[in-house]
């Protein structure tokens, strides 16, 4: 009887279909795992959106949330050709008349007559210096010329060998440009037979960086025009003897005056002169230019104007991610998530908040920033630009960290995490300087004293809480009023919940140790299933092979009777 190699062969019995219906069956726990997974990854994916879009609110947040982003000023000069400026927030809010009269400008110096950058100059040593030129000063006795030099007490000459190795008009290019002498060379070509140039620029401008180049030539000649006596440069000297490089741009300071006061500065960026202001001199001008400093109203309403769009997409994001779909009767990943309702709630309850800030403004309604009835933020930006204009200080309360103080001796210097939000009174018993520490109370409780500084104590609302206490006078120092602006206060709430140790966090991590846990029970489950189906397929090959078995007795055995009963017949 021949064996049966095919499932169902001879049987009529479908093993695949059988051993598919059942293992469909055995598989329930592992869709169920798969769903799981699913829902959970999903949910994951949730937080990670809702995480970024918090990220995005708070790097908006943080541009409004100390005192210090609120100092930015506008410069703004009425010629921007003869020069540019910028204002650091230091600066006086102010008009300045302006003239510059000459711009500051390097020394470039230059050696000519060589046809090919092969040719040898000659051998010995280059000393480069630098120092401030005065031709009206005496002859010098040896030579006659006129003048004198005041060496830059700032800089170190700088010693520079020329050797076999790099005595070629290209070699003492490299050679200077790689001693970092404070000076650049370079060749130029004009055109000419032996146009070949050696130019030599001072990096910096102003008088004081005149070069002084000093020579030992290898030929016992440091001063006349040959070999490498040739690079010599002495402004004192005559042509020819000692200075023998020639003088393409002088060394000079640039010249200018603010307000009528005279200005002399080596450079043509100027950062000294205005306290918070730096100039960049472009051109000299014989007319005056005026320089406006002010506030930057307009970058202050472009940070506003990013907080409210960045409140918005949040509350877009979180309203979809919690929401329930009325149409398709399904909800967001995080519909009655009890962390993301708690983060909408704690934002609306900031963002509608009344703080004290010891100025006329407490809310954000009153500089045009409001909720309309769809939950969304608006920006009313004509009653904004009205109270930066007329209360600009008050605006930066509102939104920053900030303090005040009764004694004009006594100022904020830094506050922490910690510091509540109050007022808090200030007595010294003794005065502090740079080697003994201020001692005094703080809202009461002993402060710890850091030379002239107080910092509030440890477990205290004043705890972080650090100010300078200047002055004579000891006893009651009056108060410092310390305000958590909103802007601050929403600021902490995204640290609290994004940090490493926060909420969203400590979910993403749960969640992610569920997906690890379902994922090995999927693979159990997997494991489990393949042993079900690897026996039921030999319990359904077995059964086949019987069945086919005796259905081929059967067949034998009716074979046989008809044989019999024709027979006998």
């Amino acid at each position: 009887m021949p064996s049966i190699s095919a499932a169902g062969v001879g049987s009529n019995l479908d093993v695949n279909s059988l051993v598919t219906s059942i293992m469909s069956a055995e598989s329930a726990p592992l869709t169920l795992l798969n769903t799981q997974k699913t829902k959970v990854e999903s949910v994951i994916s949730a937080f990670g959106s809702l995480k970024s879009s918090m990220s995005t609110f708070q790097t908006a947040v943080a541009n409004l949330a100390s005192a210090s982003k609120f100092n930015v000023q506008a410069a703004k000069a009425s010629d921007s050709a003869v020069f540019s400026a910028t204002a650091n927030g230091q600066a006086v809010n102010s008009d300045y008349a302006i003239t510059v009269s000459q711009l500051a400008k390097n020394q470039k110096l230059a050696l000519g007559g060589f046809a090919n950058l092969s040719d040898v100059v000659g051998t010995g040593t280059l000393t480069i210096g630098f120092g401030t030129y005065n031709p009206t000063g005496t002859p010098l006795a040896t030579v006659g010329d006129i003048g004198t030099f005041t060496d830059n007490a700032s800089k170190t000459p700088v010693s520079i060998t020329i050797d076999s190795s790099n005595n070629t008009l290209a070699g003492v290019r490299d050679a200077i440009n790689n001693a970092n002498a404070g000076v650049t060379a370079s060749i130029i070509n004009d055109g000419s037979a032996n146009g070949n140039r050696l130019v030599i620029t001072a990096k910096d401008t102003g008088a004081a960086n005149s070069m002084k180049i000093s020579v030992t030539d290898a030929d016992s000649n440091n001063t006349d025009n040959s070999g490498l006596s040739r690079l010599a440069f002495d402004p004192r000297l005559a042509l020819g003897a000692g200075k023998n490089l020639s003088q393409l741009q002088t060394a000079q300071d640039a010249l200018l005056t603010i307000d009528g006061i005279s200005i002399i500065k080596s450079s043509n960026t100027i950062t000294d002169a205005l306290q918070g202001v730096s100039i960049n001199l472009l051109k000299t001008s014989a007319d005056v230019v005026n320089l406006n400093i002010s506030t930057d109203a307009a970058a202050i309403e472009t940070s506003v104007k990013s907080f409210v769009t960045a409140y918005n997409s949040l509350n877009t994001t979180i309203r979809n991610l919690t929401r329930f779909d009325e149409t398709t009767k399904t909800g967001g990943a995080l519909l009655g998530d009890s962390t993301t309702r708690g983060i909408a709630n704690r934002l609306k309850s900031m963002l509608t908040s009344s703080i004290g800030t010891g100025s006329s403004l407490n809310t954000l309604s009153q500089i045009g920033i409001a909720f309309q009835r769809d939950g969304t933020l608006a920006l009313d930006s004509t009653k904004l630009q009205d109270k930066i204009s007329t209360n600009f200080s008050d605006i930066a309360k509102l939104f920053a960290t900030s303090a005040s103080t009764t004694d004009p001796q006594v100022s904020f210097f830094s506050s922490t995490s910690k510091t509540k939000a109050g007022t808090y009174a200030i007595n010294v018993t003794q005065l502090g300087t740079d080697s003994v520490n201020t001692i005094g109370t703080i809202n009461g409780v002993s402060a710890t004293g850091l030379g002239t500084n107080l910092l509030g104590a440890t477990g205290n609302d004043s705890e972080g809480l650090n100010i300078k206490v200047l002055g004579t006078a000891t006893g009651a120092r009056g108060t410092i009023t310390y305000s958590i602006g909103i802007a601050a206060q929403l600021n902490n709430l995204m640290t609290e919940y994004l940090s490493a140790e926060g909420a969203l966090n400590n979910k993403t991590e749960g969640l992610s140790s569920t997906v690890k846990r379902i994922t090995q029970q999927q693979e159990a489950q997997t494991r489990r299933l393949a042993i079900i189906e690897k026996r039921y397929r030999a319990q359904f090959t077995a059964l086949d092979s019987t069945i086919s078995s005796m259905n081929a007795t059967s067949s034998f055995l009716t074979q046989q009777l008809n044989a019999l009963s024709s027979s006998s017949s």
